[in-house]
């Protein structure tokens, strides 16, 4: 299947969208969010467990579940742990996702994860030499643990898997927090003190020296050295809202240096150094320092929305899919289901809103669908006009007649016999006929019509004067085709006359003979099996004007188009949608597995762009980086589905 989109609403596509979900995240009680924790500009960890992060480093996601806190040891990738223990991973070309077969995580620190069993793991497994460990924290490539049993263990830098024994610790389980940087760990006691060890320091005895540097902290972070203050340092936001900064060489110990500025903040979060940081306010309000400057840190919310439509101008009996993309501050667009939004329809005798989002066109006319989404609206106007012609209008004494129940029912509406009349109700509005008057009532008010309804055939034909007066149509008659033609707006249906199929057969005879006799093969049509042989055996004129293809396929069965006029017959076998004029099977030896994928409308990891072309067609867009040797291409199409492909393989499916 294709998945091509005819229109967007408001503006242009934006490359650069997604959003993938494991779990239920829940909305803040008062119902706005907040940023819970912060690794960088664009990885947020929100307050109802959304994390937002990047794919190649510069396109923003958002992955919606119940992350608790989270943690990272590059630019591109890092951890989370979810509240009911599992493990979250991402990284340059994937999403924040669960990791299969990691639960009872309790922490994750830089690349290493704690289970509740008090075991470490990272990628490669389980750490040797690690059991009953009760906190670790990583900083500066280099990790440190707390075992529950109070020992401080820092791994040698020089002897990977290796641990030291730092100290042994007699309150062990009062310590809440651990900071690990480039052989120093610092620990936060629930009391609010902080206790640092250096391993280059110890006593004569060859004790690590720990060294007391507060007794009121809230949050320590190590953070990088600057050229104004040349030593890495130890940064504390204490109980009173200030945060400090351990000084320089014999004075790295102590908290020596306030940061100006900055008042009410419960936690800091080291974006590269001393000079750069952000800092959470009691509040639950996050501000960026940078060089002095503080600055605040947007939530990101939904500024714009954009609505697409699978199709403005359907026919009555389609379905219209609606997408949905809500433009973000933060220059995210993420993609938003259609069944969770707040769809309303102005005339819903015309157009019909599913379960599942989509509309269903119900009868001709002009529609109004409002999409609102995070208090944004936007509208739509759908046009739905009738794919087959109408049987018979007729011109009597210069003025056009149209059968009233047919087009009625068009129209959307309903009819009944009432007191030797017809009765009809469209939608809001109420008529009321009888033959041979020419007093009709219209929502129970009496109106004169140009012309008393007639019968033919024991069919009651009204004057289509009527749908100009009193509906807001507009009504012609096709004197070549003999035909009435009654529309509104972009919204149409045509009426043939007894003698238009004669008219049509004998202008178009002949035009349509060159198909009869070639074989074709279905690429997307009606639901047929993708890829069959068929082929044309006839092409038979419909007393409406328009034409059946009769088809054979290869076991024999006879198929049958639907009505269509000469033209789509032609598009028909032209434009590569519909039909294939060679065999894909010859044409392209791939595996049974990726045609069966294919013909389902799917895609899959490691397909070729030409495969993913067949499965869902053109994008809307497309975009190219190179990133560590590798290309990176991304298509984006109009119902805001995204692929990623690395070195011309599919990776990423959002």
């Amino acid at each position: 299947m294709r998945k091509t989109l005819s229109w967007i609403v408001s503006i242009s596509l934006i490359l650069g969208i997604g959003q993938g979900t494991w779990g239920n995240g829940t909305a803040s009680a008062n119902g706005e969010m907040k940023i819970k924790d912060i690794i960088r500009e664009n990885t947020i960890l929100m307050d109802n467990g959304t994390i937002w992060s990047t794919i190649d480093g510069e396109r923003l996601i958002r992955t919606q579940g119940h992350v608790d806190a989270f943690t990272s040891s590059n630019v591109y990738s890092g951890l989370g742990v979810t509240s009911d223990g599992k493990l979250v991973e991402w990284d340059i070309g994937t999403a924040p996702h669960a990791v299969e077969g990691q639960s009872g995580v309790k922490q994750a620190a830089g690349p290493y994860w704690l289970k509740s069993d008090g075991t470490v793991w990272d990628s490669a497994g389980k750490v040797k030499n690690l059991e009953n460990i009760a906190l670790i924290g990583y900083g500066s490539k280099q990790m440190a643990a707390l075992s529950k049993n109070g020992e401080l263990l820092f791994e040698d830098p020089y002897k990977l898997g290796v641990f030291k024994k730092l100290a042994t610790l007699p309150d062990a389980s009062s310590v809440t927090a651990m900071a690990v940087y480039d052989s120093r760990v610092a620990l936060l006691y629930g009391s609010g003190k902080v206790v640092l060890y250096q391993t280059y320091e110890f006593d004569d005895r060859g004790n690590f020296i720990p060294y007391t540097v507060t007794e009121d902290a809230l949050n320590i972070e190590f953070a990088a050295k600057t050229a104004e203050h040349p030593t890495d340092a130890l940064l504390v936001t204490r109980k009173d809202g200030t945060v400090w900064m351990t000084g320089n060489y014999k004075d790295r110990v102590k908290l020596t240096n306030q940061v100006s500025g900055l008042s009410k903040v419960v936690k800091t979060r080291v974006l590269t150094d001393l000079d750069n940081f952000y800092a959470q306010l009691s509040d639950g309000s996050w501000l960026l320092y940078a060089r002095g400057e503080v600055k605040p840190v947007e939530v990101p919310r939904v500024s714009k929305l954009t609505v697409s439509t699978s199709e403005l101008n359907p026919f009555v009996g389609d379905t219209v899919n609606v997408n949905i993309q809500e433009a973000y501050t933060n220059g995210a667009n993420i993609k938003v289901v259609t069944a969770a939004a707040n769809i309303t329809v102005d005339k819903p005798h015309l157009l019909r809103i599913e379960s599942d989002g989509s509309l269903k066109a119900l009868g001709v006319g002009v529609s109004k669908v409002t999409i609102s989404s995070s208090g944004i609206s936007e509208t739509v106007t759908i046009s739905a006009s009738l794919r087959s012609n109408l049987k018979y209008a007729k011109m009597i004494g210069g003025v056009v007649y149209v059968p009233a129940k047919s087009v009625f029912q068009a129209l959307g509406g309903t009819t009944s016999a009432l007191n030797g009349g017809l009765d009809v109700k469209l939608g809001d509005t109420s008529l009321f006929f009888k033959v041979k008057d020419k007093n009709a009532k219209l929502n129970g008010e009496n109106i004169a019509l140009k012309t008393a309804p007639v019968t033919e055939k024991g069919e009651m034909l009204i004057p289509a004067s009527l749908f100009t007066d009193r509906l807001g149509a507009t009504v012609k008659w096709d004197s070549k085709w003999r035909q009435a033609n009654i529309s509104f707006g972009d919204a149409e249906m045509t009426i043939v006359s007894q003698e238009t199929a004669s008219l049509v057969k004998k202008a178009m005879q002949g035009s349509l003979v060159k198909y009869i006799g070639k074989s074709y093969w279905v690429n997307d049509f009606l639901g047929w099996e993708r890829f069959s042989k068929v082929t044309v055996t006839d092409i038979l004129p419909d007393d409406s004007g328009g034409f059946v293809v009769v088809f054979k396929s290869a076991s024999g069965k006879t198929l049958k188009s639907d009505v269509l006029s000469s033209a789509s017959v032609s598009q028909l076998f032209s434009d590569g949608y519909s039909f294939l004029n060679y065999d894909p099977y010859k044409k392209y030896k791939w595996s049974a597995s990726v045609w069966n994928k294919i013909k389902a409308g799917k895609i899959d990891y490691g397909m070729t762009k030409e495969q993913v072309l067949f499965s869902w067609g053109e994008p809307a867009g497309k975009s190219t980086v190179m990133e560590s040797g590798k290309t990176i291409e991304t298509w984006v199409y109009t119902n805001f589905d995204t692929v990623a492909f690395i070195n011309g393989k599919v990776s990423v499916i959002i």
